[in-house]
């Protein structure tokens, strides 16, 4: 039994840094990447780094991608929000997928 929301990403890549789970206690923040992508913000799981991030793309506004957001944050489930390597995304969100934990 999930008592968390999780959430999942993941990039078209073997990179080390490929993909990524993400508690709702972790959350810092989301802001506005460019007209079409998105910057996700959370804490970092290990001491490794400082912050991990995630830019994903979407479509609509930025406010419905936040709503999107807020609504995965608090569903106590684990949610795939953009699985880039096996095209499985929320909507509004599409497209490339970048996650970084090393900022």
């Amino acid at each position: 039994m999930i008592k968390e929301s999780l959430l999942y990403f993941a990039e078209d890549t073997t990179s080390s840094d490929s993909g990524g789970l993400y508690s709702a206690s972790s959350f810092l923040g989301m802001e506005v990447a460019s007209a079409t992508t998105c910057k996700l913000t959370f804490k970092a799981a290990t001491n490794a780094a400082a912050v991990a991030t995630v830019v994903v793309s979407f479509t609509g506004t930025f406010k419905d991608a936040c709503k999107t957001i807020a609504g995965a944050l608090n569903s106590n489930t684990m949610t795939v929000v953009a699985d880039e390597a096996n095209g499985v995304y929320l909507e509004p969100f599409h497209g490339t997928v970048t996650v970084d934990n090393v900022v």
